[in-house]
């Protein structure tokens, strides 16, 4: 297998769940946390059962549907496009958590179709687990959005998250492989104007990777870090790091959390970039690259010295942005659009 010859990220053992390094955060590089939220009660055993973390939930849920994403066996756990690329390989549904609860534990009954694969994916656990965060907390900073996944044996293929994300394993073994910012080349991303689940993936199947017909994968390996986490252990990775996870047990449960680094009238970066496809990746080769300049001149070089030469209180929004030039910002962007 690809992945026992892969880099192992680095990792700590020395942390709690109350007092995470304020370095861990500011890390550039992946960070497995071996056991840092071992203390919290809702992890499972190793072999855990949903019967198992069944008794923890049903402490804290309630009777609002969560989405529920099933896959055929054909899918063999990998949730993505189907093969004629004109739809995704799984369905969507809606159900209560107990009663999902009880389609988990037919699916791994004799008799059950073991083969199928449902999950329940970024679900805010302070509205579905009313609760759990009281009983199960981790210091993180900032107001993060904390979800949990839930599900049998699954695969989310390669993706990016704009947030900084600590990832805890309450249930089942999981293994994280990742990748810097800059394998996306190699990783043979899909389209990103219509994904699974609102982030663009790879098409590379990583258990059987087809180099033939993705042979710059074989790049991307070289930059890879892997882990495999128990319950207890957590993860940190950081904004914009491609990550594969795959759910190695029957029964497997994820709380994670996800927050920004960036000042709060920043929007995502996403948008510019669906607009830069929109309005340069079209444009003839010298055009591209004198819009590269300016790009590099105003967004990713701009410096003081940039704009010295202009009176500051007529920079408008190459000064310091604040909300007011935000929404100026944002109002002539729409007037464009809709022109």
């Amino acid at each position: 297998m690809i992945f026992d010859k892969l880099a192992a990220i680095e990792s700590i053992d020395d942390v709690t769940s109350d007092a995470i390094p304020s370095a861990v955060f500011e890390r550039t590089q992946p960070l497995v946390m071996r056991g840092l939220v071992d203390s919290w009660p809702a992890v499972q055993p190793a072999d855990a059962s949903f019967e198992q973390l069944e008794s923890y939930l049903s402490k804290f849920w309630n009777d609002r549907p969560v989405t529920a994403y099933v896959a055929a066996p054909e899918a063999k756990g990998r949730f993505g496009y189907n093969e004629a690329f004109n739809g995704f390989n799984f369905k969507k549904g809606s159900a209560p958590l107990e009663g999902l609860m009880e389609r988990f534990k037919k699916l791994d009954k004799p008799g059950g179709d073991a083969d199928m694969s449902v999950y329940v994916g970024s679900t805010p656990v302070a509205g579905w687990l009313p609760g759990f965060l009281e009983a199960n907390s981790l210091a993180v900073p900032g107001d993060p959005l904390i979800n949990f996944w839930l599900g049998n044996r699954t695969t989310v293929a390669a993706h990016y998250d704009f947030p900084c994300n600590v990832a805890c394993v309450v249930a089942g073994r999981r293994r994280f492989t990742l990748f810097p910012t800059d394998q996306v080349s190699n990783l043979y991303v899909g389209p990103i104007d219509r994904t699974p689940s609102g982030q663009p993936i790879s098409l590379v199947d990583f258990d059987e990777p087809d180099f033939q017909r993705f042979p710059r994968f074989a790049n991307a390996l070289e930059h890879a870090q892997t882990a495999v986490l128990e319950p207890g252990d957590a993860i940190f990775i950081p904004s914009m790091w491609w990550h594969h996870v795959k759910a190695l047990s029957v029964c497997n449960m994820l709380v994670n959390y996800w927050w920004l680094k960036k000042p709060e009238i920043v929007d995502s970066p996403f948008g510019a970039l669906l607009h830069a496809v929109l309005s340069i990746r079209s444009l003839p080769p010298e055009q591209r690259e004198a819009w590269r300049t300016l790009m590099e001149h105003y967004v990713f070089d701009a410096g003081p010295d940039g704009v010295a030469h202009i009176p500051e209180h007529v920079r408008g929004c190459l000064g310091d942005l604040d909300n007011p030039t935000a929404q100026q910002l944002r109002k002539e962007l729409r007037d464009r659009l809709t022109d």
